[in-house]
């Protein structure tokens, strides 16, 4: 398993990695920043991630 880190989650790129490495099976979002949404959930800006 492999332990991965977003920065800039918020963006069309890093929301497009977060959903790509979310159904990867050797792989963790563990950390996923962005400076406008600190503090709120992934969903919160990427719709397509809930759940």
């Amino acid at each position: 398993m492999v332990n991965v880190a977003i920065i800039g989650a918020s963006g069309y790129t890093g929301g497009e990695l977060l959903r790509i490495l979310f159904h990867h099976p050797e792989a963790e979002v563990t950390v996923a920043t962005s400076r406008e949404y600190k503090g709120k959930p992934v969903h919160y800006i990427h719709f397509n991630l809930r759940g």
